[in-house]
């Protein structure tokens, strides 16, 4: 048998059964709810009273800072836990195609590949240094 993947995930590997899946495909999907849907429940609920409390804020400087500081970290979550629980809290299908491994290997390497770059760019130095090349 040849896993149509990059790697060995569970979801690859259940399309090679030749046996029922049915309680391991429940099992994965209970583990996705603990492990994806309850952090990303509380990290978006405390983005919703960080955001609620900026905006009564009376410094416009304040509320930049707040949102660039919490924008970048929120477009990691997004990227990351949107494309585990679109790999993992689906229906599973017999058939693995393209778009499935692209997606665990957006979650998997693309993800903590842009971490540091995301990061940086809240850095003024590096701001500037990208601004100084871009306009070049």
């Amino acid at each position: 048998n040849v896993i149509n993947h990059f790697f060995c995930e569970p979801p690859a590997l259940l399309k090679l059964a030749s046996a029922d899946t049915y309680s391991t495909e429940m099992a994965i999907f209970a583990m996705g709810v603990v492990i994806l849907l309850a952090p990303v429940s509380l990290i978006l609920t405390s983005y919703w009273n960080i955001i609620s409390t900026v905006i009564q804020m009376q410094s416009g400087e304040g509320r930049l800072k707040v949102f660039s500081t919490c924008g970048s970290h929120l477009i990691v979550v997004v990227l990351f836990y949107g494309s585990a629980i679109f790999a993992y809290m689906r229906p599973n299908s017999k058939i693995m195609n393209e778009k499935d491994k692209m997606i665990s290997v957006f979650y998997s390497a693309v993800t903590p590949m842009l971490n540091p770059i995301i990061y940086s760019l809240r850095n003024k130095d590096v701001k500037g240094a990208l601004r100084r090349i871009t306009l070049k």
